[in-house]
This record gives structure tokens, C-alpha cells and sequence, in this order.
């Protein structure tokens, strides 16, 4: 059975240019949930709003990076340092080399790490998760929060409701074959955030986000 790394390594080019309207040519699954990944966009727009004007000198670390684009954005805000990490060594590869042709080597930097397992986190003052915790299983979601408790964190939130969008999103997800996708209820984060553990659930532009900012 297909693994997250492997199934990442295989959609996360056309998965990226389709969700940032980059112009590659795409299939026709891609071409068509295009339409339907606006919400990807959003998403990073506010956490933009939200992190970027308390980024400045700071390290700000990207979980579930992909091939970098949040990472480029946070740039305009003059961080210390930002940190991309992925599971999947294709998004690396594709990031590190973007950096590169950039030739901004010694501002941004991409590591490929599988975070739901992952004993240590790097050094960072911010993390950023967007579309990042929606592929972590329960097990691997209180892994990761545990490592988080000292630490600020900002992720989107896959709210598990009823919605043409999760419907949509669900029907792509099984045709993708994707190897695992979650939703959960704000009761059942409540149950896998550790106890004591401060965060609190944002509501902005019609998205969800989960943070401790």
C-alpha cells in the first residue's frame, strides 16, 4: 500500500500548480479541483495577516511546506530565518531548488522530515501548518502537539462537518487513492491536545485555523 511520502512524492507538483495557478499543463482531475481549492489561497493570505507582522527577525518554520510557497511569502515580512519542512523529498528538492535560483540559500532552508513522527522539532519561534495537520492521524497529532507545548503554533483546521467542499474534496481524495486524510470535530482536538495546553480555535474569512498566537 501506498505511503504519505510516496503518494506526496508523486501529486505534490501538479497538486501545487494546480492549487497556486501555476502554468504547467495538468491532467484533467487537477485541471478541475483547481476550481475548487480557493480556500488554499485564503488560508495562506490570513495566516500572512496573522504571523508575517510578528515574523520580523524571528525563525518561522513551515510544517507540511510543500515546494515552498508560504516559505517565499513570509520573506516580505524580513524574518530571521524560515525553515520549510515536507515529508515528501520531491517538495524539497523542488523548494530547495527554487531557493537556489533565487539565490536566497542563507534565508530560507528545506528539510525533508516526516513531523508526525519526528523526536525533535528544529528551533523556531513560529510554526505554520496549512493543509499540514489534515493528514495526521490521531496517534500522530498527539505526537506532534506534545512537541508543541513550549512552542507557538498556527494551523488551518480540517473541521469534520457536512459541506459540498469536504464532499468534493472527499470524492478527489479516493480517486487519488490518497493514503490517508482526516477531519476531526473541535471536541475531539480538544481530546488529542494535551491537557493544559493553551490554543484556541480562529475564525477568519470563513476558514478555520487553530493556534496558541
Amino acid at each position: 500500500m501506498i505511503n504519505q511520502k510516496d503518494y506526496w512524492d508523486k501529486k505534490i507538483k501538479p497538486w501545487s500548480d494546480s492549487s497556486y495557478k501555476r502554468a504547467r499543463s495538468l491532467n484533467l482531475i487537477e485541471w478541475l479541483a483547481g476550481f475548487f481549492r480557493g480556500p488554499i489561497t485564503g488560508r495562506m493570505e490570513v495566516a500572512l495577516k496573522v504571523i508575517g507582522p510578528k515574523a520580523t527577525g524571528k525563525i518561522v518554520a513551515d510544517f507540511g511546506c510543500g515546494v515552498g510557497d508560504f516559505c517565499f511569502r513570509v520573506l516580505e515580512y524580513q524574518p530571521k530565518k524560515v525553515i520549510g519542512l515536507d515529508i515528501s523529498a520531491v517538495a524539497v528538492a523542488e523548494a530547495t531548488k527554487r531557493v537556489e535560483e533565487a539565490g536566497i540559500k542563507d534565508k530560507v532552508e528545506f528539510f525533508q522530515a516526516d513531523l508526525g513522527k519526528l523526536d525533535e522539532l528544529p528551533e523556531f519561534d513560529f510554526a505554520v501548518g496549512l493543509g499540514f495537520i489534515d493528514y495526521l492521524d490521531k496517534g500522530e497529532l498527539t505526537h506532534l502537539f506534545e512537541k508543541l507545548r513550549d512552542r507557538l503554533f498556527f494551523f488551518s483546521f480540517p473541521e469534520k462537518k457536512l459541506s459540498v467542499i469536504n464532499f468534493l474534496q472527499a470524492i478527489y481524495l479516493k480517486t487519488q487513492k490518497c493514503p490517508g486524510a482526516y477531519k476531526y470535530t473541535r471536541d475531539e482536538m480538544e481530546k488529542i491536545i494535551p491537557k493544559g495546553m493553551n490554543y484556541h480555535f480562529l475564525e477568519k474569512d470563513q476558514m478555520l485555523f487553530i493556534t496558541n498566537i
